[in-house]
């Protein structure tokens, strides 16, 4: 080794200052090639973060915003599982505390009589607190995924009598009053400025028209 060393201290070979690195006889250089530089860690990663995922109660694809290779189906699969913890935990956490929260102010404006009871109320705000202040408190809306296999979902469980207006638009994050409102006074801007209706609008009133004709046939026959 000692000979090795003093070869190559004696042998500066150097050409424009750069040192040219001459091998002693018999010496040979082997060059190391990088080989797989994952080495099974994206799959460690994978694992671990379903794991925590699974113990936090949301999916791996919201965990890890790696929503790759999935398809419609198990993304919708995977936000109904989360949507659920969520849901779970709004109505025992934020629900129950907006509504105390709710009661207090309830409380202190009847106290102040800036709001008064019914006065055929059959109890009192104090025997039954739980009842005066009965509330629900909508969030924010689930995302959509297919937006328009979602609203058709939503119509088709609203005819079918399976939904309500107030439960789908809630998923939503609006609420159904406001949006019938603001349905009523567009409808009375767009008539007063001589739009013409929406299409959705223009056939729902040729259905209605079209299914009151053939009541008035159908009686005219029957008389």
């Amino acid at each position: 080794i000692g000979e090795i060393a003093a070869y190559y201290a004696a042998a500066p070979v150097r050409l424009g200052g750069a040192k040219v690195p001459h091998l002693m006889p018999g010496d040979s250089l082997n060059l190391q090639t990088a080989q797989d530089t994952d080495n099974g860690y994206s799959v460690f990663e994978q694992s671990l973060l379903r794991y925590i995922a699974a113990g936090l109660g949301v999916s791996y694809e919201q965990l890890s915003r790696n929503y790759a290779q999935m398809s419609y189906s198990t993304a919708r699969a995977s936000a109904n599982e989360s949507w659920a913890y969520f849901m779970g935990r709004r109505k025992f956490v934020a629900s129950r505390q907006a509504s105390q929260m709710f009661l207090c102010w309830l409380e202190e404006a009847i106290v102040r009589r800036v709001v008064t009871l019914p006065s055929k109320a059959r109890f009192s705000f104090q025997e039954a607190r739980s009842a005066w202040g009965n509330c629900d408190w909508i969030g924010s809306g689930r995302m959509a995924i297919d937006g328009l296999k979602e609203v058709q979902e939503a119509v088709m469980l609203i005819e079918a009598g399976l939904s309500t207006y107030e439960k789908e638009c809630a998923k939503r994050g609006d609420d159904y009053q406001e949006i019938f409102a603001q349905q009523v006074r567009e409808t009375m801007e767009r008539r007063a400025a001589g739009l013409k209706p929406p299409a959705w609008a223009a056939a729902a009133f040729e259905s209605g028209l079209r299914q009151s004709t053939e009541e008035e046939k159908s009686d005219s026959r029957a008389a």
